[in-house]
C-alpha cells in the first residue's frame, strides 16, 4: 500500500516539539495544511478520541487516535474501502535536537488507486507540515 513520510531536525529538546505537535486543536494556527480541528471527545489526545479534520483541497476526515504513547501518536480516518493511517514521533537526535518524523498510508481496497492519485498532494502537504513545525517550534524556544 502506498506510504509516504517527511523527517526533520528541530532545534529543540523534545518536550516542546512534541507539546506543539499533539496540540493538535491549535494545528490551525500555525499549520498551512490545515484549516480546522475539531474535537467530538475532547482537545487533548487520548486512545479513541476523533477530530475531524478540515484540510484544502481535500474532504473532511474523521481521524481517531489509535495509538498514543510518549512522543509517538498515530490516528487513522476511514471512508468505504480506504483506511488512512497518519503516525507522527519526536526523537531525540542529539542533546537540544528532535528528530520528527510524520508517515502518512493509504490501507484497503482502494489504497493503492487513492494512495497514487494523492500522492503529489500527500507527499507536499507532510514536507509543509515537518517545516512548518520546524518554524513554529525554533520560533518559539529561546535558545
Amino acid at each position: 500500500m502506498p506510504s509516504y513520510h517527511a523527517s526533520i531536525s528541530i532545534a529543540a529538546p523534545v518536550e516542546p516539539v512534541w507539546r506543539v505537535l499533539a496540540a493538535v486543536v491549535a494545528w490551525p494556527e500555525w499549520l498551512p495544511t490545515v484549516t480546522s480541528v475539531q474535537p467530538l471527545d475532547g482537545n487533548a489526545l487520548k486512545v479513541g478520541f476523533r477530530y475531524v479534520v478540515r484540510q484544502p483541497k481535500l474532504r473532511p476526515a474523521t481521524w481517531v487516535v489509535t495509538e498514543l504513547e510518549p512522543l509517538r501518536f498515530v490516528w487513522q480516518a476511514r471512508s468505504p474501502g480506504l483506511l488512512m493511517i497518519a503516525e507522527h514521533t519526536v526523537e531525540e537526535k542529539s542533546a537540544g535536537t528532535s528528530q520528527v518524523t510524520l508517515r502518512f498510508s493509504f490501507n484497503g481496497l482502494l489504497g493503492v488507486p487513492v494512495g497514487k492519485l494523492f500522492r503529489s498532494i500527500t507527499e507536499s502537504y507532510l514536507a509543509q507540515e515537518a517545516a512548518s513545525l520546524k518554524s513554529k517550534v525554533e520560533g518559539s524556544v529561546i535558545q
